[in-house]
């Protein structure tokens, strides 16, 4: 038997025309949104034709409402979205202009699609309406063809067979119900004539939840409001300590010498103590109205899971027909719910993953067969919360990622492959990498993959993957629940308030500026294992803001997203709380691109959230902190011992160091090395890490034994550049770690000047 999708997990078997037709409603209202984007990518493409970036805004709208189509069965749209789609990817790939003539059929296809819209809304055939012209054009002009027909659209069966599709967790309504951007009174009855009163149909099908359509604009309204009203309970609650300071003031003046008018002072004494009660309750009232208020508000923006998913199993039915393949779709927790922005976010994403599951996960009957695997493919689609933060995964048993066409893609594009395969995985995100030589209506551009990672952290969510050869992909997605409220941790840097998503907070601490390391002349820190990179947030913000002043105890916030990690010094830590989030334009001139929103503390101070994709997205500039002095050791000798068995290695360093003023001995080996050391004469060490006698491992290590020469900076220059060995070099206290296989001079001395400073001039 040819593809067959099931959605297991009830037993109720929803009908395949009732599906349709709210797969045909949420097509519509997706293609209003994509056309107005659409039209203004359009504007800055013709204003612009060859900025890469408009072309590759009107190609992912392209791309984006060609796979919608295909889920809604809308072929004509499908076609002709993919016809235009290959000739953007065909400018693109060449880096040349788009055409006049080409805009102006992409302007007609905006038309064209805008008037489709209206069609499939009032239920008018598209035939002979300007989406047949203009994908005639499309075809007449095309150069390159569809590798894959486009879906052509079935009737859907009067019963559908019971593994066509199957049920969600709860019975559904004959009429499908509507969303909270659609009127009850738009629904139309089961019979297809007028719709029903709400009155009657209520009566018809007995006792049920009561609805009510509210625009969106009020739910953000009530949920601003809630957030005012918080701040001003926080407001409320500083005033309380300002009236107790106020009666500490009276109580002293009472105790002068000369104090005057007891009487009227114990009245006002009274009188502040009774405001004080007055104002305390009011504040527990006002922060208890607010709270209901804002877990209101909260809940009308609340959408559940099953808005995504129940549209899933028929684009697996569909894809894996198309592409000859078997496959089923298991879906849990899908009766989970989160905030609107948050659900419609991953529409996108959820859809892209599940296509790319049966089109490049699962593998054809006899391929599967052959690989002792049942013929039919399993998609399991599973969703669940964490604290305040919602998980999706989605798997497949299927062949898993190919990581030697990954490499070999990335080195067509002339990138280096990553090593560590966890960051080799990551890069199938990337916008344009793809693993297949040619295109197809479902999959080959290269861009699926980067629109689930930018739509999933523009939520401030992540998304990650895991792939086992011959066993299966899994991706998972972490979103927020809410994006209108945010627990945070807020630090400040030159005296601006930062709050630090605490989803993404690992750890916090107050370090010595000691424990920085350098490993190739970046900052980093020992944690035990991989050294995490350091850099000041200062730093990454950009001007105006300067870095914290020189300290040796520095506060330090460590965040982890998708398996990458930064450690950054901030100027202070305040506190955690839970921040009600406003949009960017109440930033201010204080706002940088590395701020996604922002909200207000108690007091009225503004605090600019940050996002921690951007953060860890950001190449960390080298954090040339200084270190604490050297007391033991004398500054302007600025003496280096180079330790290393390697006569070239040590002429070499040597050269170098002396070119640039220092004052220079060396030594064979670790045990030669440790002598000169216990002289007290250097001022710094360089040392190989592979050496007889005592490897440079161990030299440290007896430096930093000694408490005469524990003080002394060492730096570790080797061949020996696997993580685990620079992790075992800095863990034995090494300052700094340079490869010998990147050897640059200019980082050498960058290194040796930020551990002992510039050389002393010659008189």
């Amino acid at each position: 038997m040819l593809a067959c999708a099931t959605h297991e997990v009830q037993g109720t078997v929803v009908a395949a025309d009732t599906l349709a037709e709210r797969l045909r409603a949420i097509f519509v209202e997706e293609l209003a949104e994509q056309v107005q984007q659409l039209n203004d990518a359009l504007l800055a493409l013709e204003r612009a034709p060859a900025d890469a970036e408009a072309q590759r805004s009107v190609f992912r709208v392209m791309h984006t409402l060609k796979g919608a189509a295909r889920a809604a069965s809308v072929p004509e749209v499908e076609s002709l979205c993919h016809l235009l789609e290959a000739d953007l990817a065909r400018a693109r790939e060449v880096s040349s202009p788009v055409g006049g003539a080409t805009i102006a059929l992409l302007f007609a296809a905006a038309d064209a699609l805008a008037d489709a819209g209206l069609r499939l809304a009032a239920g008018t055939p598209l035939s002979g309406g300007p989406l047949d012209t203009v994908l005639q054009q499309a075809r007449g002009r095309r150069v390159i063809a569809p590798t894959a027909p486009a879906v052509q659209a079935a009737p859907p069966p009067a019963t559908p067979p019971v593994d066509a599709v199957s049920a969600v967790s709860a019975p559904v309504d004959p009429v499908p119900a509507p969303s909270a951007d659609v009127a009850p009174d738009a629904v139309s009855s089961p019979s297809g004539n007028e719709p029903e009163a709400p009155l009657a149909r209520a009566a018809a099908e007995g006792p049920r939840d009561e609805l009510v359509r509210v625009g969106l604009h009020h739910v953000d309204a009530i949920s601003n409001a809630a957030g005012e009203v918080t701040s001003l309970a926080g407001a409320l609650t500083d005033r309380t300590g300002d009236l107790a300071m106020l009666r500490q003031r009276v109580r002293r003046q009472r105790e002068r010498p000369d104090r005057r008018d007891d009487d009227a002072l114990a009245d006002i004494d009274r009188e502040i103590t009774r405001l004080l009660g007055c104002v305390g309750e009011d504040a527990r009232t006002l922060g208890s109205v607010s709270g209901r208020l804002t877990a209101t508000a909260r809940r009308l923006r609340q959408r559940s899971l099953r808005e995504l998913t129940e549209t899933l199993p028929r684009v697996v039915r569909d894809i894996a027909h198309d592409v000859g393949k078997q496959a089923t779709l298991v879906i849990t927790g899908e009766e989970v719910e989160a905030d609107r922005v948050v659900i419609e976010a991953l529409r996108e994403p959820l859809l892209h993953l599940v296509r790319n599951a049966v089109d490049h996960g699962i593998e054809s009957a006899d391929a599967r067969q052959a690989a002792g695997k049942p013929a039919q493919g399993t998609i399991e689609v599973t969703a669940s919360l964490r604290g305040d933060r919602l998980r999706v995964a989605i798997s497949d048993d299927g062949r898993g990622l190919d990581l030697v066409a990954l490499r070999r893609a990335l080195q067509q594009r002339g990138r280096e492959a990553p090593a560590d395969r966890a960051a080799l995985q990551r890069t199938i995100f990337d916008d344009g990498l793809s693993t297949r030589e040619r295109a197809t209506t479902l999959s080959g551009r290269g861009v699926g993959l980067g629109i689930v990672r930018v739509a999933v952290e523009r939520v401030g969510g992540t998304v990650e993957v895991e792939s086992s050869e011959g066993r299966g992909t899994t991706f998972v997605l972490e979103v927020p629940l809410s994006i209108a409220t945010l627990r945070a941790l807020t630090v400040t840097v030159d005296r601006t308030t930062f709050g630090i998503p605490s989803a993404f907070v690992s750890r916090v601490d107050r370090i010595h500026a000691r424990r920085i390391a350098r490993v190739d002349g970046r900052a980093m820190l020992p944690t035990g294992g991989a050294p995490t990179p350091v850099a000041t947030l200062a730093a990454l913000l950009g001007p105006p803001f300067a870095g914290p002043p020189v300290d040796d105890m520095l506060p330090l916030v460590t965040i982890e997203m998708g398996g990458r990690r930064m450690a950054l010094i901030v100027d202070g830590m305040d506190d955690e709380r839970e921040l009600v989030l406003r949009p960017l334009e109440h930033a201010g001139d204080a706002a940088t691109a590395l701020t996604v929103a922002t909200a207000l503390l108690g007091d009225g101070e503004v605090v600019l959230l940050l996002g921690v994709a951007a953060l860890l997205g950001e190449e960390a500039p080298h954090a040339a902190l200084p270190l604490p002095a050297h007391d033991r050791f004398d500054p302007a000798t600025r003496r280096i011992l180079v330790v290393d068995d390697s006569i070239t290695s040590r002429t070499l360093e040597q050269s170098v160091l002396s070119a640039a003023g220092y004052d220079v001995v060396t030594a064979v080996d670790g045990l030669e090395g440790w002598r000169m050391v216990e002289r007290g004469d250097i001022a710094l060490v360089i040392s190989d890490v592979e050496m007889p006698h005592l490897d440079g491992i161990g030299l440290c290590e007896r430096i930093r034994a000694s408490q005469h020469t524990a003080s002394l900076p060492v730096i570790l220059v080797t061949s020996l550049d696997a993580p685990q060995e620079r992790a075992r070099g800095l863990e034995a206290g090494a300052d700094a770690y340079v490869t010998k296989s990147g050897f640059d001079q200019d980082t050498l001395l960058d290194t040796v000047r930020q551990l002992l400073g510039a050389p002393p001039v010659a008189t």
